[in-house]
Parts: C-alpha cells; sequence; structure tokens
C-alpha cells in the first residue's frame, strides 16, 4: 500500500528534467544531466535498458541506430552515443549535487542488477522507479526494495479511484498519468480535488511532462508532488514566482 511522502499542505511541486535538460541539449546525456542541475531542477527523469554484458545503460530506446542494446557490451553503447553513461555513474554524480533522479525502466530484466545497485541508495535522496505499462514488474521490485519509492505509469485517462486500486494492488507509492497527449489542454483532465482524493488514500501524484508555459501555469496550482518537464528553467522560472 502507499504511503504519504508529505503532509496534504499546499507547496510548491517538484521540477523533474524529462531526460535532463532535453529541449535544449541531447537527451539522457552528461550535458542534459548538468544542464538540468544548473538551472535548479528537483530531479532527473532518465530511461533504463540492459546490455549484452548485464550492464544498466541510460537511454530511452532499446536500440540505437536499428541495433538492439541488449546485442552489444556496455563500451560499444556508449561509444555509439558521445556523453552517454551507466546508470551507476549518475547515481555517484547525484550523490555530491543534491538532485534527485526518477528512474524508468525498459527492460524488467534488469530486476536484479537494479537491485544491487540500488541497495545503497534512496536513503538521503529521492529515489523513484517507474516502468511503463509494467504493473507485474513494479510490484515484484518493491517487494525486493521497499525503501525506494516507486510510481506507477498511467497511459490511459482514469478516474482517481480507478487508478488508486491499481496503485494499492501493484505496491506503487506514487501515481504518475501520461496524458500529455490525451487532450490539447490536459490540465483540463484532472483536478486539485483528484490530486487531493489520491493523497488522501496514501498516494502522491507527478504530472506528465510539458512544456507550454500556459499549460505549467495552470499545472502548478494543482498540487502534484512533481512536474516533468524537457524545460526545466521554465518550469523553475514559473515556481519560484508562486
Amino acid at each position: 500500500m502507499g504511503y504519504m511522502l508529505s503532509s496534504a499542505s499546499m507547496r510548491k511541486p517538484k521540477i523533474i528534467a524529462h531526460r535532463g535538460y532535453s529541449s535544449k541539449f541531447r537527451e539522457n546525456t552528461w550535458e542534459a544531466f548538468e544542464g538540468a542541475y544548473q538551472v535548479r531542477a528537483d530531479m532527473i527523469e532518465l530511461d533504463l535498458v540492459l546490455t549484452k554484458d548485464r550492464k544498466i545503460f541510460v537511454n530511452h530506446d532499446l536500440n540505437i541506430n536499428g541495433k538492439l542494446i541488449r546485442d552489444m557490451n556496455l563500451e560499444e553503447a556508449k561509444k555509439m552515443i558521445p556523453g552517454s553513461m551507466e546508470v551507476s555513474e549518475v547515481l555517484k554524480w547525484t550523490e555530491d549535487r543534491g538532485i534527485g533522479l526518477y528512474l524508468d525502466i525498459k527492460d524488467r530484466d534488469m530486476i536484479e542488477e537494479l537491485t544491487h545497485i540500488l541497495k545503497d541508495f534512496g536513503y538521503k535522496t529521492d529515489i523513484v522507479v517507474s516502468s511503463s505499462d509494467d504493473f507485474p514488474f513494479m510490484r515484484r521490485f518493491k517487494e525486493l526494495n521497499d525503501h525506494i519509492l516507486t510510481a506507477l505509469l498511467f497511459r490511459n485517462v482514469l478516474p482517481p479511484e480507478d487508478m488508486v486500486s491499481l496503485a494499492r494492488k501493484y505496491q506503487g507509492d506514487i501515481i504518475h498519468p501520461c496524458w500529455e497527449d490525451k487532450h490539447p489542454f490536459p490540465h483540463t483532465l484532472i483536478s486539485s480535488e483528484d490530486i487531493e482524493h489520491m493523497k488522501g488514500e496514501g498516494f502522491e501524484v507527478v504530472c506528465w511532462h510539458e512544456e507550454r508555459e500556459s499549460e505549467l501555469r495552470e499545472l502548478v496550482k494543482k498540487g502534484f508532488w512533481g512536474i516533468t518537464t524537457n524545460d526545466p528553467e521554465k518550469l523553475r522560472d514559473i515556481v519560484d514566482k508562486l
């Protein structure tokens, strides 16, 4: 069952840089991550895939230039994308900076490797683990890593009570609607009352990624725990003026 991460009082949302400062730099690279840190993002969302030598590589897609990453070793993958890295490198980088990580798992076969890597993390800085549409993986991950926050991503528009029911069933801590393409103005799909309901049931709520200033200004009023964005500098400017 989920649990409250903070009080229900009004607070500013965490700024979660989607694949780093990806509107300015190549996504999931050191440049994008350092850029997000420099504009004071609270967390960085990054994607994880598994290599042939069972290393956890930071990349959104399962392939690079048509070649499956599971068919190449870590060093081969890193050479194909300048500025790319292994997840353990990012974890060490965050230790000195106090910035959180939001890890999106693209390959469920990494569960043992990821559990080993994260056994000493998640106590001092925010670490959230999610997996697109793979709820059974998330439940198994939580069973092995109770100290790590887990988020369930919802692609379809659902009422709050349905998302709460699924989050409870699959042991999520955070409900994360991914509704950026479900409406021209997706902020209208969820209300502050919906978010308060989910918080009251023991779950925090993270918003889909959004870059439009008009939408961001509406979203920051809702009471989200965090908002993801490709443009953390723009969102930081809005949040600091609240």
